[in-house]
Formats: structure tokens, C-alpha cells, sequence
């Protein structure tokens, strides 16, 4: 959010951004160019926006919204137009550290189709129905509880 990447926006002009694990992107930002920036987000939106995607999904025990989703940014929070979604399928081995790993291993080759499809001017949203809820890091005793009552590492 400086002006030091508007300035390199504007100098290698790319013909789209990726972002991933990021702060949010303020408008400025976003405006600078006139291209699509897209994010590889850990989580099922706009169900599971914000951190842990994966591992609030799996709290809930809802295990069909379990995944990633590859959306165009926008100035809010995981609001952006979903492009692609998959899911992922944890085992009992699995744990808060190898989701992400799970959930990347499902998004590179959607982030790939993404950028293909954005570079060819050939995408298109999906409308997804489902609640929006903004979700944060889980505090210790919040870890602790979803452990001990759903199993949920």
C-alpha cells in the first residue's frame, strides 16, 4: 500500500497481479492500474472470508465448504468476483499447520487457470450463494475447545 508499488504498477504495467497471504489492498492501490489483481484465499467464500478458511469450515463440521477460492480483489475483505473454488480433504493426520499446505495444493492449479483465463480477457465470476461471515484467528481457548469437542486439530 505505498506509493512505491503504485510507481512500479505503472512502470512494468503487468497485465495482472497476484496476491497471496496479504494485508488488505487499499483503493489507491487497486486503482493504479487498470488491471485485475487476484488472490489465492484460504477459505470457501464468502462463507469463510478473513483467516483460517479451512479450519473454521472444519469446526462447523462443513466439510462440502472446505477449500479455496481464487477471487478478483476488491476493496473489502475477500469480497472480490470468486473465479474458481475447490476443496480440499483433510485426514486425521492433518492439523491447523497442513491446511494451507492442502488448501495451496488445490489453488496453484486454479490460480493457473485464473490467470490464463485474465491474461485472455476470457473470465468470468461465479455467483456463489451461501452467508458471509468474517472470520479472525482462533484465539487459544477458542483451539483448545474445537480440539477437545469436534477433534478438529
Amino acid at each position: 500500500n505505498s506509493k512505491e508499488t503504485i510507481r512500479l504498477l505503472k512502470e512494468f504495467q503487468p497485465n495482472v497481479v497476484v496476491v497471496n497471504g496479504t494485508r488488505i489492498i487499499n483503493k489507491q492501490i487497486i486503482d493504479a492500474a487498470e488491471i485485475p489483481f487476484v488472490n489465492a484465499h484460504a477459505g470457501i467464500t464468502p462463507k469463510y472470508r478473513g483467516a483460517h478458511g479451512g479450519y473454521w469450515a472444519l469446526t462447523e463440521n462443513d466439510l462440502k465448504h472446505c477449500g479455496v477460492t481464487i477471487h478478483l480483489v476488491d476493496t473489502g475483505i475477500d469480497t472480490g468476483g470468486i473465479l474458481y473454488q475447490g476443496l480440499i480433504n483433510p485426514t486425521s493426520k492433518d492439523n491447523f499447520i497442513t491446511y494451507p499446505y492442502l488448501q495451496m495444493a488445490v489453488a496453484i492449479p486454479l490460480m493457473k487457470r485464473a490467470i490464463n483465463d485474465l491474461a485472455k480477457h476470457m473470465h468470468k465470476t461465479k455467483d456463489v450463494y451461501l452467508s458471509s461471515k468474517l472470520w479472525s484467528h482462533p484465539t487459544m481457548l477458542e483451539y483448545l475447545k474445537h480440539r477437545i469437542l469436534h477433534g478438529v486439530k
